[in-house]
């Protein structure tokens, strides 16, 4: 379910969220399904239990996951639209932002960027 590449600059707990999300997105993860518990899926990648729980913290805090002592962890019923998620998106855009306007990229041009990549995601989801 989760690939690891330990080449990346991405930490691996970010690896591990963002496919998370991807899988919610895709809907092979779809709301009140069970998750790997942490340390099945520490085994599982050969990862660090703290690595894995990392990231499934930061998954909880965003609302995207929910954790149920002694049961395990589950996608939430608003996995997609959660504040805190929105929160940490609108972050992430902001600084892309900032990054792509002091490298001289243009309003528009980061505009039109912005655009491709939705264009992009909805043809991808149009051909699933």
């Amino acid at each position: 379910m989760f690939i690891i590449d330990m080449r990346s600059r991405v930490p691996i707990y970010e690896q591990i969220k963002n496919q998370a999300m991807e899988l919610i997105l895709l809907g092979a993860l779809r709301p009140d399904d069970q998750l790997p518990s942490i340390r099945e899926l520490a085994r599982e990648l050969q990862l660090n239990v703290n690595t894995v729980k990392k990231a499934y913290e930061d998954l909880e805090a965003d609302g995207v996951i929910r954790s149920i002592v002694g049961r395990g962890s589950f996608v939430a019923q608003d996995a997609l639209g959660g504040a805190g998620l929105k929160k940490r998106a609108s972050e992430g855009l902001r600084t892309a932002l900032h990054s792509a306007r002091a490298s001289g990229l243009a309003r528009h041009e980061a505009e039109d960027i912005l655009a491709a990549i939705y264009e992009n995601r909805q043809k991808g989801d149009e051909q699933a």
